[in-house]
């Protein structure tokens, strides 16, 4: 039966979303997940899941799938189902949800939750014109709303190996392989991260790059299915699988980098110059004094909660290093104090000319200083080596190790020192 043109009268939540609804109020009660398995219907959502937080600023979003879908609304503990092939609106207010069919009609209102569920195989749902696997949950949050992606584990990873990596050809498919079981480890270790959250990870570089539907290519998806349900474990438990773009030669002690304890497979490593081939392998950022003066200003105002004048800087020195060669410790002199600054937020502190919005590529790096007769200070130059942080498996230099035919296994177990590989499901 039809309500208007594409809404079928209220039905009660049964059969295969009745199921899917029963494996994750399970898998969500648990500190862990249960089971390691596909749930037996197999089309809706499979164990183990991961919950995606998509977006919660906005007070309105329009979903629809490329074919039918259900739309479940929960209120007060009553669950009713309506169907549609339709877009549908959901928008907040205030603490409470609405949803209203493609011409504005509302459908049910002062609902607490709203779960978007495609019917059928190879259905997807779309969310401003993104693509998503599994099922959307829509939550009411303040004068905006929650918005979550529930989707299998391995096909979160096929969202996000292809941003984290980039696009890669068949003989680096062991780069693509190592990147897949590194986040899937990221995402298997993190899982309830945020407590009593609805979500477990974020899409973006809080977390991992989550792009949805439309980054999936056949290389990424061979790798994910070729590495199905591996992780990295130490001394049975999950690796803290950091990773970064490029290292420049050498990696580094977590110690060092973070204001975190030394973790045994987290230390720095050489790898030759497997990512001597990443165009920021060798780096240069040149600025006027005015121009860094501003930028440390900058950044100890917003730091200090107060406008700060530094005077004219008059030196500049790295005082200390890391393992790994990055920077640990540099002292800035100006007309009016010395100013130190530590490990990794020296990027924030300097940040970049070439891109006043980002910071600088990696703290491995030499400084020189240009003077004048007088010998006051006209220019600095930072010339580095590498992108991020430097903890972790280098995807540059695990790339060039696979162009070499290292295996995947052995990448991660270069790059995280005596870890094991340990398949889940």
């Amino acid at each position: 039966m039809r309500l208007g043109s594409k809404l079928a009268k209220i039905v009660r939540f049964t059969g295969r979303i009745g199921t899917a609804v029963c494996l994750m109020i399970l898998v969500w009660s648990c500190a862990t997940v249960p089971g390691l398995k596909d749930e037996a219907t197999g089309n809706i959502i499979k164990i183990p899941f991961v919950r995606v937080l998509l977006e919660e600023s906005k007070p309105e979003a329009m979903l629809w799938a490329d074919g039918s879908f259900a739309i479940e609304c929960l209120s007060q503990g009553i669950q009713t189902v309506y169907y549609s092939s339709r877009p549908v609106t959901v928008r907040t207010d205030g603490l409470l949800l609405t949803v209203a069919n493609h011409k504005g009609g509302v459908i049910q209102s002062r609902i607490d939750e709203v779960n978007i569920i495609p019917r059928g195989n190879d259905n997807r749902i779309n969310l401003n014109n993104l693509r998503y696997r599994g099922i959307i949950k829509i939550l009411p949050n303040k004068q905006t709303m929650q918005i979550v992606n529930i989707v299998y584990m391995e096909d979160y990873l096929r969202g996000v190996v292809p941003p984290e990596i980039g696009k890669r050809s068949e003989d680096e498919i062991e780069a693509v392989k190592a990147q897949a079981v590194a986040a899937r480890t990221y995402a298997m270790g993190h899982l309830k991260q945020y407590g009593n959250a609805p979500y477990d990870m974020k899409s973006s570089i809080i977390d991992q790059v989550y792009e949805g539907v439309k980054v999936e290519n056949k290389l990424v998806n061979k790798a994910i299915d070729q590495t199905s349900g591996r992780v990295l474990f130490y001394h049975d438990q999950y690796v803290n699988a950091y990773y970064h773009s490029t290292c420049g030669g050498l990696t580094d002690d977590i110690s060092a980098i973070w204001d975190r304890k030394e973790i045994p497979y987290l230390k720095s490593v050489t790898d030759g110059d497997a990512c001597s081939w990443s165009k920021y392998y060798n780096w240069e950022e040149v600025f006027t004094e005015a121009q860094l003066r501003g930028r440390i200003e900058q950044y100890l105002s917003s730091d200090r909660g107060r406008d700060l004048r530094l005077g004219a800087i008059r030196d500049i020195k790295i005082t200390e290093r890391t393992p790994g060669g990055r920077v640990g410790k540099m002292t800035v002199e100006t007309e009016h104090d010395i100013f130190r600054f530590y490990k990794d937020r020296i990027r924030w502190v300097v940040g970049r000319t070439s891109n006043p919005d980002l910071i600088l590529p990696s703290d491995r790096f030499e400084i020189d200083i240009e003077r004048d007769a007088s010998g006051n200070v006209v220019s600095i130059t930072f010339s580095g080596s590498g992108y991020g942080h430097g903890i972790g498996m280098c995807q540059c230099g695990a790339i060039g190790m696979a162009r070499q035919g290292w295996k995947y296994e052995d990448i991660l177990g270069h790059y995280y020192t005596g870890v094991e590989i340990k398949k889940l499901f």
